[in-house]
């Protein structure tokens, strides 16, 4: 075939696109394979396909790149070639597209969130709807599956459940097998009164502290519970501190990592997280006493888990460890939450989580007068909204006496308006 002198000055300018048996064949390299796929469009060689080769060649380099091929090839192809009939995929449940999105997420999807993945196929596949083509589901099927949920669930986990389903039906609609969500056409779920709630603000005192340190059964527990009361740091973080990361000096310690539920030692999930600690004086006297305990026994390599399925090997001195001096596996605070029940009930004190110790040190902190910008620093918080919507309502209510505090300090105190003042200066009240 004889070509134009543009048409074929066009054809040298497109890598990956040339001619076999009179058609436009393009030349494409994927992962397994070690000479490139070439697969005919059938299309003559005009400029107007060249160019339209050069597109499609661009768009399939693309999705090879972000791991779709690798992820579900006869997906890619019939994405890309439809009309090819060895690629017409008549069908494509849901279960598909969970399966391609944890392969294409895997390197990235935490622990955590591949558990919150399995919760919600299990709740699909006692709905029948997993090995339903993707493109039959409608949004009155998941109008049914919600109103099920939420009569078990809080509507806040049913949330969390669709967001996680309504990221894999994209999945189906990147691949083109899908053209509108039936997500579009989904009611919203309106919220209550009581989720726009703060968090419940249940903060220990000094005395609950004493007690439930003296209601622990080993050293490097009572030392744990401390810590988290005088820092506010989270268990993970504090399971994951290595010696490495602590000033005494300075009176500081930097949290750089988090010992996640997999076990995997990994960087915060914002960049907030990682912090520099200030520490109170009883926080210093703490790892002052852990420090005789775990500071001179030999580092150990830490496999840093970073994202996209990088690692990097670290030798660290963890500051708590288990029983037997080996690190910890799991952030929770006693190992088990039936062991922090049972601590509570040895102390006389009622039930509360184990991460009001870190809604302790905020409420405490607060109340002496810290700023909230540098209490969401300490916490690892972006910002300090958090600290607003969390503790404002706790803080007034914690102390009615905060409005009389705040006009005393401004020197605009009216002792007609404010009656517990008045009480004061009377002398009831000391």
């Amino acid at each position: 075939m004889k070509l134009t002198t543009k048409v074929a000055r066009l054809l040298d300018a497109t890598p990956g696109v040339h001619i076999h048996k009179g058609r436009l064949r393009i030349a494409l390299k994927v992962p397994g394979r070690t000479t490139p796929v070439r697969k005919s469009l059938g299309l003559p060689p005009t400029e107007a396909n060249i160019l339209y080769a050069g597109n499609k060649l661009s768009a399939m380099k693309i999705d090879v790149q972000t791991g779709n091929f690798t992820a579900d090839e006869a997906a890619f192809w019939h994405k890309h070639l439809p009309d090819d009939p060895r690629y017409n995929i008549v069908n494509r449940t849901l279960r598909d597209y969970f399966n391609q999105y944890r392969e294409s997420r895997k390197f990235d999807l935490s622990h955590s969130s591949q558990r919150g993945l399995e919760t919600v196929v299990a709740l699909l596949e006692s709905h029948r709807l997993l090995d339903r083509d993707v493109r039959d589901i409608s949004h009155r099927d998941l109008e049914q599956v919600r109103s099920h949920a939420l009569t078990t669930r809080k509507a806040t986990t049913v949330r969390l459940y669709f967001t996680r389903l309504r990221a894999v039906i994209d999945e189906a609609i990147r691949d083109g097998h899908l053209e509108q969500s039936p997500f579009v056409r989904l009611r919203k779920l309106r919220q209550s009164s009581a989720e726009s709630d703060p968090v419940a603000v249940e903060p220990f005192t000094q005395d609950e502290l004493t007690r439930l340190q003296d209601s622990c059964k080993t050293e490097p527990a009572r030392q744990m519970v401390g810590l988290l009361f005088w820092t506010g740091i989270r268990p993970g973080e504090l399971k994951a501190l290595a010696w490495e990361d602590v000033d005494l000096e300075a009176g500081t310690m930097r949290i750089r990592y988090s010992l996640s539920r997999g076990g995997h030692i990994k960087p915060p999930k914002t960049a907030a997280g990682v912090r520099t600690v200030d520490l109170l004086p009883p926080a210093v006297a703490i790892l002052k006493r852990q420090r005789e305990l775990t500071f001179m026994l030999p580092a150990r390599k830490d496999e840093i888990r970073l994202l996209h399925n990088k690692t990097r090997t670290e030798p660290r001195r963890r500051v708590f460890l288990s029983s037997n001096n080996k690190p910890y596996r799991d952030p929770t605070l006693l190992t088990t939450h039936q062991a922090w029940a049972d601590l509570l009930r040895r102390a006389g004190l009622t039930y509360r989580e184990a991460y009001q110790l870190r809604h302790s040190y905020a409420s405490m902190m607060l109340m002496v007068g810290a700023h909230p910008a540098y209490l969401a620093r300490q916490m690892g918080h972006a910002d300090w909204g958090m600290i607003r919507k969390v503790y404002a309502k706790w803080v007034a209510d914690e102390n009615p006496g905060y409005r009389d505090e705040l006009a005393r300090k401004l020197g605009i105190l009216d002792p007609h308006m404010t009656p517990g003042e008045t009480t004061k200066s009377q002398g009831v009240d000391k």
